[in-house]
């Protein structure tokens, strides 16, 4: 039996389905902010370009974190690392509905 060290797996929209919008909106309630879905496709606009740079090898993970939420961290006056820890914390819930649940195969 072979034996492995680690096992990765690409979760993001591979093996998990994740709702970003209600994320946002889920993480910007904490700031008091009505997340729209016109302040989505801003964000899409932005956010959609940096994973190509990131995927390109032009921009690091850091850059993409804080680049995605730096209008937001400006209108909000918080850093936009705080924003973007925020948002995976968000969207982290999001794996817990799929407790107990059977998919499948």
């Amino acid at each position: 039996m072979m034996k492995w060290d680690w096992i990765f797996f690409d979760a993001d929209e591979t093996l998990f389905t994740f709702d970003s919008f209600t994320g946002l909106q889920r993480m910007f309630l904490d700031y008091s902010v009505t997340f729209t879905a016109e302040d989505f496709q801003d964000y899409q606009a932005v956010n959609k370009p940096l994973w190509v740079d990131y995927q390109n090898g032009a921009i690091t993970s850091l850059q993409l974190q804080h680049a995605r939420f730096q209008s937001w961290a400006e209108r909000l006056n918080v850093a936009p690392g705080l924003l973007n820890d925020a948002f995976i914390s968000a969207m982290a819930g999001d794996l817990f509905s799929f407790a107990g649940r059977r998919f499948a195969t």
